[in-house]
């Protein structure tokens, strides 16, 4: 799934529409819209878990410092 988003998201106009977007709920239904018009099936849910998942594992990362 992330490698298909990452595909969506070479779309310079999706970019567009994404940066525009007032809040991530918005930028979420975009990207489930793109998905869909690709033939993907993924849901605002999944793309919500997704992400969410993402940004637990990058805050969960260990800074350069703590690993010295």
């Amino acid at each position: 799934m992330l490698h298909q988003i990452k595909e969506l998201l070479q779309n310079t106009q999706l970019q567009q529409q994404i940066k525009a977007a007032t809040n991530q709920a918005e930028a979420i239904k975009l990207l489930a819209i793109a998905s869909t018009e690709k033939g993907y099936n993924f849901t605002v849910e999944a793309i919500s878990q997704m992400l969410a998942e993402l940004t637990f594992v990058d805050s969960n990362e260990l800074s350069e410092e703590e690993l010295l």
